[in-house]
């Protein structure tokens, strides 16, 4: 991208200035739908957020409420990430009326958004998750390719450590790096994205990466001193 084309990019910016900010709200506010707490208020009649590890997420669902909401709660969690990046991109597409490639910033903004607002959730007093089902929605919707790197990596620390936050910290470190690789390697290599999409995305993904580690601090606390339990498969007798 030449001088010129950089700073017609900063002038359309500029002017979706407020579908960005439309889109971020939409996604703060669907993020803060909690699915984890109404769930197993649902199935167990208490907050999942008193028991266990005290997040509200699909793991502690499990502990707390059984199986079946915790599943539920993983596809809803996962659901209104994916819901948050189409709606990001259609108020940019279509409200903004931003190109195609332009509108992808909308998806990168209610997304993340989704995620402070599952994180932070705005309806149950700003205690949530650590994002971990948001976040797979975000990188699903945003290129599925390093969705597939994100999943092989998760799945191959969690074979060997059986332990979900771990596998997530993994995970999420690894992301601005498998970010950077596709649109560099890939696509723009091949001409087919500007290298300005691939500063933005990679920024994006280590943003994202950092938020994801920063609200597993107490399961790091906990790795460090041994006392993080891994998942068990089988009931003890």
């Amino acid at each position: 991208m030449n001088i010129n084309g950089f700073f017609g990019f900063l002038s359309n910016y500029t002017n979706l200035l407020l579908p960005l900010l439309l889109a971020g709200a939409a996604g703060y506010l669907i993020g803060s739908i909690s699915f984890a707490i109404l769930l197993t208020r649902a199935f167990s009649k208490t907050d999942v957020r008193d028991h266990g590890s005290g997040n509200a997420g699909a793991t502690n669902v499990m502990r707390v409420a059984g199986p079946k909401a915790s599943i539920l709660t993983f596809i809803c969690d996962f659901g209104k990430c994916a819901l948050s990046v189409a709606i990001g991109y259609a108020v940019l597409r279509y409200i903004g009326g931003a190109d195609p490639q332009l509108a992808k910033i909308g998806m990168y903004a209610a997304g993340y958004c989704c995620l402070i607002g599952h994180m932070y959730p705005l309806y149950f007093g700003f205690r949530g998750g650590k994002g971990v089902s948001s976040s797979a929605g975000m990188m699903l919707l945003l290129d599925w390719r390093v969705f597939l790197l994100e999943l092989l990596i998760f799945g191959v620390v969690f074979l060997l450590r059986r332990t979900i936050s771990l596998s997530s910290i993994a995970a999420a470190a690894a992301y601005p790096f498998f970010t950077f690789a596709v649109t560099f390697w890939v696509d723009y290599a091949s001409g087919s994205l500007p290298l300005l999409y691939v500063i933005i995305a990679t920024l994006f993904a280590a943003l994202l990466g950092i938020t994801v580690i920063v609200k597993h601090k107490e399961n790091i606390r906990r790795l460090l001193r041994g006392e993080e339990k891994p998942i068990a498969f089988h009931k003890d007798k």
